[in-house]
């Protein structure tokens, strides 16, 4: 069985850090998705060499993903800090 909780105000501001945390890296996959597929390379070598991870999608369908998720991750942030804010 699920508990419901209300976040209190003293969650808003780890709410907000991550409400700008999920903003900006989906600013970074709409503006410079090169970069994000380089970052996302050099992490999925480091870990298993020659693997099919998702930065292989091409660029428009990385930007139409990555900016759909980011974008309603901190959308999500920001209506859970409104919640602990107003109630």
């Amino acid at each position: 069985m699920q508990g419901r909780t209300i976040p209190n105000p003293g969650d808003v501001p780890a709410t907000l850090l991550m409400a700008m945390a999920f903003l900006s890296f989906g600013l970074l996959a709409i503006l410079r998705p090169e970069k994000l597929r380089n970052a996302m390379d050099t992490f999925a070598n480091s870990r298993k060499q020659g693997a099919w991870y998702p930065y292989r999608m091409p660029i428009p369908v990385l930007r139409l993903a990555v900016r759909g998720v980011e974008i309603g991750g901190a959308a999500l942030f920001l209506y859970i800090a409104y919640v602990g804010l107003y109630r």
